[in-house]
């Protein structure tokens, strides 16, 4: 994941903290921030951030509440709690319900900046996102717009692969290889049946043809 696509969501209802994020990160990265849970949680429906930074003190629905629902959701998406409330068995609370992590106003920007990119690269390691489409190493799941694609094993492999080289020709050769392995001796149309399945699924999803047939080379998966 770089760092300029990863879209982070922050929840803060103080308006010079607020600008104090906005300073610090909006030229890094995607953030969007939301000074309450309703606002947060409608547009948590429609996409799914990267990263969340959360406070605990909030006019409609405490950060604890907002970080349980979180996690009836979404068990991988890091959470980092930055709150007034730094007393130990607030921070204790905070991570036994599933934060990653929590920092006590004030802080250090430039360590939870520090963290933030910790944490991102941590989750990169098993998430990749991309067009709508997330891509989970953990459960060998791939959903569209938080719709799972119910995806066979090779179904699965494949997209991954090709979401991962998004915007470059991939041979049917290194498909095969990748995905099959190196001795496999089955019918060649296996692939296109594959990718024909992939297609239909995307498409049931609400998902746009991203993936592309080149002629006599191989597949490419296009951002769209």
């Amino acid at each position: 994941m770089k760092e300029k696509e990863a879209l982070i969501y922050i929840v803060e209802d103080d308006e010079g903290i607020q600008e104090v994020y906005e300073g610090a990160f909006e030229e890094i990265y995607d953030v969007r921030i939301f000074s309450c849970g309703a606002d947060f949680f409608r547009s948590f429906a429609e996409e799914r951030p990267d990263l969340i930074i959360l406070d605990i003190m909030l006019p409609d629905m405490d950060g604890y509440t907002i970080l349980t629902n979180i996690r009836k959701e979404d068990e991988k998406i890091p959470v980092i709690i930055v709150s007034a409330k730094s007393d130990e068995i607030s921070f204790v609370k905070g991570l036994n319900k599933g934060a990653d992590d929590y920092m006590s106003k004030p802080f250090s920007i430039l360590e939870l900046m520090a963290r933030v990119k910790t944490n991102l690269r941590r989750s990169s390691l098993y998430v990749l996102s991309a067009s709508g489409f997330t891509v989970d190493n953990n459960t060998y799941k791939i959903t569209y717009k938080n719709k799972d694609l119910n995806l066979t094993l090779k179904e699965f492999k494949l997209l991954k692969l090709l979401i991962g080289k998004a915007g470059i020709t991939i041979s049917r050769e290194e498909l095969f290889k990748e995905v099959w392995g190196e001795d496999f001796f089955g019918e060649t149309r296996t692939l296109d049946m594959h990718i024909a399945a992939l297609r239909d699924k995307i498409k049931e999803a609400g998902g746009k043809n991203c993936i592309v047939t080149v002629r006599g080379v191989g597949y490419r998966f296009e951002n769209r």
